[in-house]
């Protein structure tokens, strides 16, 4: 499933925090237990960090995870997904 049926997110999308400019990606989509069409589906994303001057990534222990509604009340997209390609590193998407 690459794309939530009731939303336009997409995965590979990056969101800033409204108000912290915190950065997230969209990660994955689901349902509680699997129940597909059951249940609303919840997003889940990666919390992208600066761990030093060199390195920014994630850890998948720190995923979050919200319905549409609820990450759209704290997060702006920032970079949609097709456009990924033109930017090169995620100093460039840090410097947005």
């Amino acid at each position: 499933m690459e794309e939530s049926e009731e939303s336009n997110m997409k995965l590979g999308d990056i969101y800033k925090n409204k108000e912290n400019n915190s950065i997230i990606q969209i990660d994955s989509f689901a349902t509680p237990m699997g129940r597909f069409c059951e249940e609303k589906i919840i997003i889940v994303f990666q919390q992208i960090e600066r761990h030093n001057e060199f390195e920014i990534g994630s850890c998948p222990s720190f995923n979050g995870y919200g319905t549409q509604e609820e990450i759209e009340t704290e997060y702006e997209l920032l970079v949609p997904q097709e456009d990924l390609i033109n930017y090169s590193n995620w100093d460039e998407i840090f410097q947005l």
